[in-house]
């Protein structure tokens, strides 16, 4: 932005000299600003009026901030609903594929003490494979309908179901789009359950099958509210590294201070996208704790989210505040507050992770202020 101010003011005073110029010195000045003009082509989506409203801003390629995320979008897939896509995540079905694109994941424990994730993605394009897709719980359920999102799973459980033949999300049965990659909404690279897989082309044929209406709203809510400055958590303790409670796969969080990042482990290994072969990290990461339950006669879970409050972490850039959450009903977005100030937390841009924690377990979660802690607990 700052580029772009000098270089204007530079075109407006050449522009009151020209009255002391020659035909010739008139014409360099000119040249000389044309060129600059020419050269604010190159400065990036970043040059936008900061008096507008986070969601209205837009770039000077025409990019919309993500209601996901608060990156720069495409308008014609940050101004539509997003799809959500159930990843499992056993050790059997790894690499993943494609979710380091989502610009929202979820990660719950399941039955048997596995988790499964949703990834959420709003510009889906030019990923050639996404998944494994597996099959769908209530409380994912729950979590697409915060953002009116197409929920893409293959099957399910009777919860699960039970909710979507309410109407409570419009789904893409992954088991009923099955076919050859390229032609049908998806597709299996093998003949076990963890091989089931979608991509953009997939996800588009799908879409155009069932015929939803993609368009949000007018009054849609966005999820997340985003802090345009950044949002350094001042008030918090330090927090460089986490170690979940999932006894299965034992995921654990590291802090990189070049990047501002999280960066994602499991099973005793980074955890990698094999699409881009780079490790998930996250800018945000949100903690929920949440009471739980078990069907009868059944190994299902069930969470209690809605018209519920709870509590829970924050941590972003290298610190941790505690927070409340609350959910007002069945399709009402969870909104997340500073448990010291009442107010409605705000994220730094870029990928948030939201891991739902049984409520009796979350005191196993371990936070570590510096990584040399976490190392010697390792």
């Amino acid at each position: 932005m700052k580029k772009r101010v000098v270089s204007l003011m530079l075109i407006l005073s050449m522009a009151l000299s020209l009255g002391a110029c020659g035909k010739k010195d008139q014409a360099d000045i000119g040249d000389a600003a044309s060129e600059i003009a020419d050269n604010q082509e190159d400065i990036s989506a970043e040059a936008v009026d900061n008096t507008k409203a986070f969601f209205d801003q837009v770039s000077e390629d025409g990019k919309v901030r993500s209601y996901l995320s608060g990156e720069w979008v495409d308008p014609t897939y940050g101004r539509q609903r997003p799809v959500a896509v159930m990843i499992e995540n056993t050790k059997a079905c790894l690499p993943q594929y494609g979710i380091g694109n989502a610009g929202v994941i979820y990660e719950c424990v399941v039955e048997g003490g596995i988790t499964r994730m949703m990834a959420i993605f709003d510009d889906y394009t030019g990923l050639d494979q996404i998944g494994n897709v597996r099959s769908a719980r209530p409380y994912y359920v729950y979590f697409a309908s915060e953002y009116d999102a197409v929920y893409m799973h293959a099957g399910g459980n009777p919860a699960a179901f039970e909710l979507i033949d309410g109407g409570l999300v419009q789904n893409l049965n992954a088991l009923q789009l099955e076919g050859k990659k390229g032609s049908a909404g998806t597709y299996r690279t093998g003949k076990s359950e963890h091989t089931l897989y979608t991509n953009s082309t997939g996800i588009d044929i799908a879409l155009e099958k069932t015929k939803y209406d993609m368009t949000l709203p007018e009054n849609y809510e966005p999820h997340f509210k985003f802090a345009a400055n950044g949002n350094n958590l001042e008030n918090g303790t330090d927090c460089q590294a986490i170690q979940m409670y999932y006894y299965t796969n034992k995921p654990y969080w590291v802090y990189n201070e070049d990047d501002g990042l999280y960066y994602r482990y499991e099973f005793n290994q980074k955890q990698v996208d094999a699409l881009s072969g780079q490790q998930l990290t996250a800018k945000n990461i949100i903690i929920e704790d949440v009471e739980w339950w078990t069907y009868e006669g059944s190994q299902y879970l069930g969470y209690l989210l809605s018209y519920n409050t709870g509590t829970g972490k924050y941590i972003s850039n290298g610190k941790m505040i505690d927070i409340k959450w609350s959910k007002d009903s069945d399709s009402s977005i969870t909104h997340y507050y500073d448990a010291a100030t009442g107010e409605e937390i705000q994220l730094n841009v870029g990928t948030t992770w939201i891991q739902a924690c049984q409520r009796e377990y979350t005191g196993e979660n371990v936070y570590y202020a510096n990584k040399s802690d976490f190392s010697k607990a390792k």
